[in-house]
């Protein structure tokens, strides 16, 4: 059976890019899911007059932001819910600001399909970042490889595909808090025993960061704890 392949766009103040970003992705994929984190630029509006026509996209909603993990949970569990989906499917996570190329999205679901990954994390091609952002990157990654057990790259990374069923069992670990859902999910699925790559360069044809040092320490913070919950809470069977 062919897996179905679900997007999920957070977007927190990206009137600009929204639609442009929707419209690029959606004959890529079966379905999308597009969530509005509490936006006050209009982004809300954007969306909602992109909708008519994409029979097979959806938008859920937060009044008050909440941050882009909170925006990731609301979907996510949303799709665990679902009993048309099967734990195959395929769940794409994409910035809504325009700094991925979705060009790119094909190969990596080649890539994830063809050796049955659980998750394929993205690596960016940093080189057009600053280079403290490039060293912030590598030390964050550092630390989490410390904690998955496995080597990861680029932690942060917004361009992902996860199979369903993998990402399920996930939530049960984890919500993350502000921007921790990317390093949380990266140490929950490595020490869950998960087919994780983290090490398929992607090019990065904006550079857009919104990440403070607060939330490097809150990520550094995240990364431990979300560890040893799962080395506390560990089931006893094999991951599907």
């Amino acid at each position: 059976m062919t897996p179905r392949r679900v997007a999920v766009v957070p977007a927190y103040n990206e009137a600009p890019t929204v639609a442009g970003v929707l419209e690029w992705l959606y004959p890529m994929i079966d379905e999308l899911i597009v969530v509005d984190d509490g936006s006050t630029d209009g982004t809300r509006a954007a969306v909602e007059g992109w909708l008519p026509g994409h029979e097979h996209a959806r938008l859920l909603t937060f009044d008050v932001n909440q941050g882009m993990s909170a925006a990731y949970y609301l979907a996510f569990t949303h799709l665990r819910e679902r009993t048309d989906l099967h734990p195959g499917d395929l769940v794409y996570t994409v910035d809504a600001d325009g700094q991925h190329d979705l060009a790119t999205l094909d190969e990596l679901h080649r890539i994830a399909t063809s050796e049955r990954l659980d998750a394929l994390l993205a690596r960016r091609d940093l080189s057009g970042y600053p280079p403290h952002k490039r060293a912030g990157n590598w030390l964050l990654s550092a630390w989490a490889s410390l904690w998955a057990g496995k080597r990861l790259l680029d932690v942060e990374s917004g361009l992902r595909v996860f199979r369903l069923g993998a990402l399920a069992d996930a939530l049960g670990y984890y919500r993350g808090y502000k921007y921790s859902e990317t390093v949380e999910v990266a140490v929950v699925m490595c020490r869950l025993g998960y087919r994780v790559r983290n090490d398929v360069v992607v090019p990065v044809p904006l550079y857009r960061s919104r990440t403070r040092l607060v939330d490097a320490a809150i990520d550094f913070a995240m990364i431990p704890a979300a560890a040893v919950r799962v080395a506390r809470r560990r089931p006893q069977h094999e991951p599907a």
